[in-house]
C-alpha cells in the first residue's frame, strides 16, 4: 500500500450490466390478461428495450400476442351485445307497440 502514495490513482471503467427486462415482460403480460390495450403497449415498450440491448424477450413477445387477443375479444363482445341490444329494436317493429316478452324478459315497444 506504500507504493501508491503520492500516485493519482487511475478509475477503471465499471462495465454496467444489461438491463433487467424480465420485470417489465412480466406486467406487461399480466396487464395483457386484465387489460389488454394497456398491457400490449407495456409489452411493446419491454420488447423494443430488450432489442436494442440485444436480448431476447419472448415474454415480451407473447404480452403483446395476449394483449392484442384480449382487445379483438372485448371489441367483438361490444359489437355482439350491441347487435344483441338493436336485435330488440328490430323486434319491435315486427311485433309493434305494447309489452312483450322476450329472451331477457319483459319489454316495451314504443308506439310510433
Amino acid at each position: 500500500m506504500a507504493r501508491n502514495r503520492g500516485r493519482a490513482r487511475k478509475e477503471q471503467p465499471v462495465a454496467t450490466p444489461p438491463p433487467n427486462l424480465r420485470t417489465l415482460a412480466v406486467l406487461g403480460l399480466l396487464l395483457a390478461c386484465i387489460a389488454g390495450p394497456v398491457g400490449f403497449v407495456v409489452s411493446l415498450v419491454a420488447l423494443i428495450r430488450s432489442r436494442r440491448a440485444g436480448e431476447k424477450n419472448t415474454v415480451a413477445l407473447v404480452g403483446m400476442i395476449v394483449g392484442l387477443a384480449t382487445t379483438a375479444a372485448f371489441v367483438a363482445g361490444v359489437i355482439y351485445f350491441q347487435a344483441v341490444f338493436a336485435g330488440q329494436t328490430g323486434v319491435c317493429a315486427e311485433l309493434g307497440p305494447g309489452d312483450h316478452d322476450g329472451a331477457f324478459g319483459t319489454f316495451t315497444c314504443p308506439e310510433n
